[in-house]
C-alpha cells in the first residue's frame, strides 16, 4: 500500500517544489523528498494510521490543507489504510511571502 501526493506553489502555474521534506509517522514512520516536479511517494506500507506533514522551507507558509492534524508548519493529514488500500492526491500547497 502507499500514500502519494504533491507539494506545490499555491498560484497559478501551480508549479510543484523539489526538494522538500514529507513526513510520515504511524506504523511506519520515515520522511521522503519530493522529486523535480513535487512529487512524493512512500510505499509498501502495512495497514494502519498515518500522519503527513510537510516540512516548511525558509520564506514559504503553508496554504492547503486548511485543517487537520497539527504539524510544524501548519495542518496535515490523517489517513487510516487498510489491506489493499491506498491514498493519493495528499497535497501540500504553499506560497512564500
Amino acid at each position: 500500500m502507499e500514500i502519494d501526493g504533491q507539494v506545490y506553489v499555491d498560484a497559478s502555474p501551480w508549479s510543484g517544489l523539489a526538494n522538500w521534506c514529507i513526513q510520515l509517522t504511524g506504523p511506519v514512520s520515515g520522511a521522503v523528498t519530493t522529486d523535480a516536479s513535487g512529487n512524493y511517494i512512500f510505499s509498501g506500507l502495512p495497514a494502519g494510521t498515518y500522519t503527513v506533514c510537510e516540512v516548511l522551507q525558509t520564506n514559504w507558509h503553508e496554504t492547503f490543507p486548511s485543517s487537520g492534524p497539527g504539524c510544524a508548519g501548519g495542518f496535515g493529514y490523517s489517513i487510516t489504510l487498510i489491506d489493499g488500500s491506498g491514498a493519493s492526491f495528499i497535497d501540500f500547497a504553499n506560497l512564500s511571502p
